[in-house]
């Protein structure tokens, strides 16, 4: 503090967003592409037909579990959407008498229904990979996974804040872009796309901390409520559990039911659950679609699953849970339509290039300090690799991912974890790269193996596929066409950034001389010599 106000905050601003910046940096890039999570779906099992008619793609569910699972504990259904591959289904099965006594676990099965009422048969996580390591990252337990990257947005709020007190002139510097000026162009770009979404930044580090805020900052939670479940009924009221009679009924039809509801609810439906579906006891609850409302949290009816009429309503929101749904629906982006799904898209990218030249900028103006630049310090160089790794290695590993859905056979096992290891195989092997190559080498090989493979996909897409590019655009599908040139977009952006690491010849500067007290004490002898 001895350096005045905005001097502190300035450290504070560069280590906070240091620490954690390379795990902002995946959840950035994983949220982002989270935004095109349900045409990812689809892009991803590339042969499901577009679904014309939502609610015939519910009668075909209903036919699969009534064929399949008729005698479930209970059944969750997703209503499909335009942009999606279909109608999600998942169930529970009756819990097994045999197992009474011992400690059982919920044991979920899935499957997706297309819009011809079939189930799909590529295995994928598709886009809900990218929304659930967005926030659940991998191979590590979810609740260490989730104060990670909770601790990354408390750091990443600060940075921001502490940015904008350190740059007193951050708006006018947003129309500055100086290029060819090594540390200053770095600084440039990095505040451009700070201040070019800097609301948006605001509120999405924001409402990411409040998704978490009860595991973040459980105090209140457990001073009023010793049972968790409670509190859980107290916020999401639900009608009353019914048990099976062993009497059987037919199930009312679904689809018919849905257009009641939507009514009822004053929006579309956009989730059923059916308990104890083929009973004379069954219930059926739909839930309002989060996309009708900015408040993700939306309202419930409940019917008697046989003869259909309307036994429950869900009582109206309180303001804590009206706020908190807010701060989620704002923060996933639900509730806008195709041009809001854009700006989101793109403020998620600059988010992206803000924290990755960030990073980058970190050793950019330490290289210009050093004594001998040619020959760094150990933490300056773990810096650097990690960079590397981390700002080049985990697009082509994203790559790996979308090259492993095209090229793996369907029948496969265990086909969607292939994929995703393909995924942290290819991060892996760049790691290694980042490592053993020196660091110019490093960035032009990463980034030039992303624009290739990104061009591999689109080259699978258009010659290999079937139906392919050539079919969705002869068909109008223009949200299938319109991730490929994304993807091209994204590879001409990685090939225009490795064409410029390539050809960028720093300055080398002489080492700094060591002064000594000789050096600026002018001796007697020196003066008469004059």
């Amino acid at each position: 503090m001895n350096r005045g106000f905005r001097q502190s905050q300035s450290t504070l601003h560069t280590w906070s967003g240091l620490l954690l910046g390379w795990v902002l940096f995946i959840i950035f890039v994983a949220g982002t592409a989270a935004y095109w999570r349900e045409p990812l779906n689809r892009w991803m099992r590339p042969e499901t037909p577009r679904v014309e008619r939502p609610l015939a793609a519910l009668a075909g569910a209903q036919r699969f579990l009534e064929r399949k699972v008729p005698d479930a504990k209970t059944w969750f259904v997703t209503i499909a959407g335009t942009d999606g591959p279909g109608t999600y289904v998942f169930w529970v099965p009756q819990p097994d008498p045999a197992a009474k006594g011992e400690r059982r676990r919920r044991r979920d099965t899935f499957a997706l229904i297309g819009a011809d009422g079939a189930p799909v048969a590529r295995e994928t996580r598709g886009g809900d990979f990218f929304y659930r390591f967005h926030f659940d990252l991998h191979y590590m337990p979810v609740i260490w996974a989730r104060w990670l990257v909770g601790v990354a947005a408390m750091m990443m709020l600060v940075a921001i804040l502490t940015g904008i007190v350190t740059h007193k002139k951050i708006f006018r510097d947003f129309f500055t872009l100086r290029r060819e000026k090594g540390q200053r162009s770095w600084l440039d770009g990095h505040n451009a796309t700070a201040v070019l979404g800097l609301p948006f930044h605001l509120m999405i580090t924001y409402t990411g901390l409040v998704t978490l805020a009860t595991m973040l900052m459980p105090w209140a939670t457990v001073a009023n409520y010793a049972d968790g479940t409670k509190l859980f009924t107290a916020l999401f009221p639900a009608s009353e559990a019914v048990a099976r009679t062993g009497r059987p009924a037919p199930l009312v039809d679904l689809a018919a039911l849905v257009r009641d509801g939507e009514h009822q609810l004053g929006g579309p439906v956009g989730f059923i659950e059916v308990a104890e579906p083929g009973d004379a006891a069954a219930r059926v609850t739909m839930t309002r679609a989060s996309k009708a409302t900015l408040a993700t949290y939306g309202a419930r009816v409940t019917y008697d699953g046989v003869t259909g009429r309307l036994l429950w309503r869900s009582p109206p929101p309180n303001g804590a849970i009206t706020t908190y749904g807010a701060m989620i629906g704002l923060h996933a982006g639900r509730f806008g339509d195709l041009t809001m799904r854009w700006l989101y898209f793109l403020c998620g990218l600059g988010g992206t290039v803000m924290v990755a030249s960030g990073l980058v900028l970190w050793t950019v103006k330490r290289r210009e300090k050093l004594a001998d630049p040619l020959r760094p310090p150990f933490g300056f160089r773990v810096v650097e690799r990690l960079n590397i790794a981390v700002i080049a290695g985990f697009p082509l590993g994203c790559t790996g991912l979308f090259l492993a859905n095209r090229l793996l056979p369907l029948a496969t096992p265990d086909r969607a974890e292939r994929e995703i290891t393909v995924l942290f195989v290819t991060w892996g092997i760049a790691a290694l790269a980042a490592l053993v190559l020196r660091p110019v080498r490093g960035w032009t090989m990463l980034l030039a193996a992303t624009a290739i493979g990104l061009i591999g996909v689109i080259a699978c897409d258009l010659l290999v596929l079937r139906p392919g590019l050539v079919q969705w655009i002869a068909a109008s599908d223009w949200l299938m066409a319109t991730v490929d040139a994304v993807l091209l977009v994204l590879s001409l952006g990685f090939g225009w950034t490795a064409r410029r690491v390539a050809r960028h010849r720093p300055r080398v500067r002489k080492p700094r001389a060591i002064r000594t007290p000789a050096d600026t004490v002018r001796l007697p002898e020196a003066v008469a010599a004059e």
